[in-house]
């Protein structure tokens, strides 16, 4: 069974998958990783035949707790209150802060093939549908604040009610102390001191907590939402499914308070870019949007879904990493489209797909590695179809497409990370001749040798140049086991003017016989 498969076990019916995102900042890399993991369960739930019904939520009810990065002194003013009512960021269209990044996050969705049903807190306050719950919360304080006490160890005032006002006077929601219950409104003050992010004015009054006057605290209305919508599934970070944390509270208000079910939970780990954590607000990694652009959206897909929820992901955006996962995704397709395939890459394979319940499609046999297409789409004068034609190659239309694809990936990674890219750019004749001076006589000697057995090939193939290279190696006397630095320079040097490169196999069978030879030569 997979981590899918054991998520759904015992699933009957109708099942609720729940997800939401508060709209503080733009929203990171981090942030596709719960999307497509409940995306990834709710289509295996719809693959067995149950009614799935995957929600996500606009947490726009929350205060504006710190400025987003790049947003300077914008939202000085607005710390405290309500995302909804503060304005748009500078640069982004939208009739809110919250709905300006809520909506640029999520417009990755379509791109990446999730199906979602969108709420917004905001709306469901208003209308009126969590009244009741809020009234139950009220009414059971002295119990709420138990809880948060044996759980978590955070003890409340004897006279704190477990909700957010929205202050009358200044607008805030972040400032406000609720108290007095009274069955039809509460008391509350708007304090000066209540947080360190932001200063109250001062007002006090009496409100009614319904009809969207104010908010529940929110591990309180993680359980209301449970109880709302009915939910069956909702995953969440590590940092809050731990022990004591913001799950163990939420799912005991649910049980003792609501008397409702608790949701099967799926924890996931972080998904960092090089390693760093992100940040929204911080503006620290790459937004969800960026990374949306660049790569092909099966790809994406794959890259988060193929590790199992608790692992961490950690993925060095480069070129290395992009040529290792194009090759790993399309071992996966390869195997998918077999006859017999293992359950299990069928699943991911599907899963993966930005085309929910799309067939096989056939996987294709030529695909050359990325960093060659990479280096050729920078060579101006090189049209690749032209080029893959000219190789003998005839191209069934699966690979062709495959072909744009990278292709496309490649003129992203060129615009968005030029300093990746441009370590491929092939170096002009000129600046190729250049980099003699740089090699010692035994790299010279190797690159006329294998200038001349190239030259000799019958099978112009990745395999065949690749054992080329080395019995050139031999032939001047360079040990390619113990010296294969000195072999691989000279090449890079005179391709690329760099000690690194791509597999010089793939790479000189891609670029062709002809460039090959008059490059070493």
């Amino acid at each position: 069974m997979t981590w899918i498969d054991k998520a759904l076990d015992g699933c009957a019916g109708q099942v609720v998958i729940n997800d939401s995102k508060t709209p503080s900042g733009r929203a990171h890399v981090g942030s596709l990783r719960g999307v497509l993991i409940h995306d990834a369960v709710a289509r295996a739930a719809r693959e067995r035949g149950l009614d799935a019904i995957f929600m996500y939520g606009c947490d726009d009810m929350d205060a504006v707790d710190e400025i987003p990065h790049g947003t300077g002194e914008h939202f000085m003013e607005h710390l405290g209150k309500p995302l909804w009512s503060a304005p748009p960021p500078p640069g982004l269209d939208g009739a809110s802060m919250a709905e300006a990044y809520f909506t640029e996050f999520t417009a990755t969705f379509d791109k990446l093939g999730v199906e979602v049903d969108f709420y917004r807190m905001s709306d469901i306050y208003r209308s009126g549908q969590l009244d009741g719950i809020i009234d139950t919360f009220l009414r059971a304080a002295p119990k709420v604040r138990e809880i948060y006490l044996k759980l978590s160890g955070a003890e409340r005032s004897e006279d704190w009610l477990p909700f957010q006002p929205i202050c009358e006077a200044c607008g805030r929601i972040g400032t406000t102390y609720a108290t007095d219950y009274d069955g039809k409104t509460v008391a509350y003050e708007c304090r000066t001191d209540l947080v360190t992010w932001a200063e109250g004015c001062g007002h006090s009054g009496r409100i009614s907590p319904f009809g969207g006057n104010g908010k529940l605290p929110w591990k309180l209305e993680w359980a209301a939402k449970w109880k709302l919508f009915g939910v069956s599934i909702e995953g969440a970070g590590k940092d809050h499914m731990a022990a004591s944390g913001s799950h163990e509270v939420s799912s005991a208000l649910a049980r003792q308070v609501l008397q409702c079910q608790v949701p099967i939970p799926v924890p996931y780990e972080f998904f960092t870019l090089g390693g760093a954590k992100m940040s929204s607000s911080r503006g620290i990694g790459m937004t969800a949007s960026e990374l949306t652009e660049l790569l092909p959206p099966d790809l994406l897909r794959y890259l988060v879904l193929r590790t199992q929820p608790r692992r961490s992901i950690n993925f060095d955006l480069d070129v290395p990493s992009l040529n290792k996962a194009f090759v790993e995704y399309e071992r996966l397709w390869r195997s998918a489209a077999a006859k017999d395939p293992r359950p299990n890459e069928s699943q991911l394979y599907a899963i993966s797909s930005a085309i929910p319940e799309a067939n096989v499609a056939p996987a294709p046999n030529f695909s050359p590695p990325f960093d060659s297409v990479l280096s050729l789409v920078q060579q101006p004068h090189v049209n690749l179809t032209a080029h893959v034609e000219a190789l003998g190659v005839a191209m069934a239309e699966a690979e062709a497409n495959w072909l744009v694809v990278k292709a496309n990936t490649a003129q992203g990674l060129i615009r968005s990370r030029p300093d990746l890219a441009g370590q491929l750019k092939m170096l002009t004749q000129p600046e190729a001749a250049k980099q003699r001076s740089a090699l010692e006589d035994r790299q010279r000697d190797f690159l006329e040798q294998l200038a001349q057995r190239l030259d000799k090939l019958s099978a112009w193939e990745a395999r065949t140049i690749q054992d080329a290279v080395f019995e050139s190696a031999r032939d001047v006397g360079i040990d390619p086991k113990t010296d294969a630095a000195l072999v691989f320079e000279a090449l890079y040097k005179v391709l690329f003017g760099a000690n690194t490169g791509p597999r010089a196999g793939s790479y000189l069978a891609f670029i062709g016989r002809e460039e090959s030879l008059h490059r070493l030569r």
